[in-house]
C-alpha cells in the first residue's frame, strides 16, 4: 500500500486544472479520510447497492463489496476469474444511513486523494469537503521547538476528553536526537542502534489524561502524502498506546518514505492538527 501511494500521489500531483462537478463529502476519523460512497459512485457513474449489512459498487474496473464493521472487502476486477480479498486499514463508516469508504479502498476504483481533493481515474478533480469538527476537537494546534541548536521538532496538540491541548505529539529527526540529549547519547545510540542510519521521525506522544494514540500519522512533501502507520512504518519503543496518560508516554519511530528530503519542509498531519518543519539545516 506504501508504494501505491506514493505512485497514486505522484500521478495526483501532475495532474492539470482544478476540481470540477460534484463535492464529495468526507470525513476524519484520527488521521484516517472516509469518502461518502454515494457521492463516489455518482462521479464514477457506477450503480451503487447499499444496506445496512453493507454496499456493492460496480465500477468501469471492476465490482467493489464492503460489509459493515469488516476491514476486509471483496474485489472482483473486470473480466478477472475470481474476486480478490482487499485489506483495509479500516472498515467502512457508517454516519446517518450513509456509508463512507476509507482511502485505501478508494484506490482500489482507481481514486486518489491528495489533500482537499480527489482526483478520479479519468484525471477529473473533485472537492472534499468535511463537516465541521465538534468542539471537543477544535483544539487542535501545531507549533515549531529547538529542542537544541539545530534541532528542530513539532509538537502537535489534539483535544480529548481531559481538554483542550491534552494530548500532545512530538516529533523529531532521529538522527538528530543525540544532539538534543548528549548526556543521554549512549543510552539513545544503545536504544535506536536498529534505526539509525535511516529516514525517521522520533514521536514521544504525552497525555495530561487517561487517552488512547493510534500510531499513525501522514506525511507531506512536494505534493507526496503518505501514510505511515503500526506495524510496518510505524514502531513502538516503549509504553502503551491505549494508555497514555500522565507519567506513562509513549515513544516510537515513524520511517520516512526514501524519496523524502530531510532539508526541505515536510508537513505532518495527525489528529486533526498539521504542522511543516525542515529536519536538518
Amino acid at each position: 500500500m506504501f508504494l501505491a501511494l506514493l505512485v497514486l500521489a505522484w500521478f495526483a500531483s501532475s495532474a492539470v486544472g482544478a476540481a470540477q462537478g460534484e463535492a464529495l463529502e468526507a470525513r476524519l476519523q484520527g488521521p484516517f479520510r472516509f469518502v461518502e460512497a454515494s457521492g463516489v459512485a455518482r462521479a464514477l457513474g457506477a450503480p451503487l447497492v447499499s444496506g445496512p449489512e453493507g454496499l456493492t459498487l460496480r465500477a468501469a474496473g471492476g465490482v467493489l463489496t464492503v460489509f459493515a464493521g469488516a476491514p476486509d472487502a471483496i474485489w472482483q476486477p473486470r473480466g478477472a476469474a475470481a474476486p480478490i480479498e482487499v485489506a483495509s486499514f479500516s472498515p467502512p463508516l457508517l454516519v446517518d444511513d450513509a456509508w463512507y469508504l476509507p482511502e485505501d479502498l478508494l484506490q482500489v476504483l482507481g481514486i486518489a486523494l491528495l489533500g482537499d481533493e480527489a482526483l478520479l481515474p479519468d484525471g477529473r478533480r473533485r472537492a472534499l469537503t468535511f463537516p465541521p469538527p465538534p468542539p471537543a476537537a477544535t483544539a487542535a494546534a501545531a507549533e515549531v521547538l529547538e529542542l537544541a541548536p539545530a534541532v528542530p521538532a513539532l509538537r502537535l496538540y489534539a483535544a480529548s476528553p481531559a481538554g483542550a491541548h491534552a494530548v500532545s505529539l512530538l516529533a523529531v529527526d532521529l538522527g538528530m536526537l543525540a544532539l538534543a540529549f548528549p548526556d543521554q547519547q549512549e543510552a539513545l545510540d544503545a536504544s535506536l542502534r536498529d534505526h539509525l542510519g535511516t529516514k525517521a521521525l522520533y514521536l514521544a506522544v504525552t497525555s495530561l489524561g487517561p487517552s488512547a494514540w493510534d500510531p499513525a500519522l501522514f506525511v507531506l512533501q512536494d505534493g507526496f502524502e503518505v501514510l505511515l502507520s503500526e506495524p510496518f512504518d510505524v514502531q513502538v519503543l516503549a509504553g502503551d498506546p491505549g494508555d497514555v496518560r500522565p507519567g506513562a508516554p509513549v515513544a516510537a519511530v515513524a520511517f520516512l518514505p526514501a524519496g523524502f528530503d530531510l532539508r526541505r519542509p515536510i508537513t505532518i498531519r495527525w489528529a486533526g492538527a498539521s504542522g511543516t518543519l525542515t529536519l536538518r539545516r
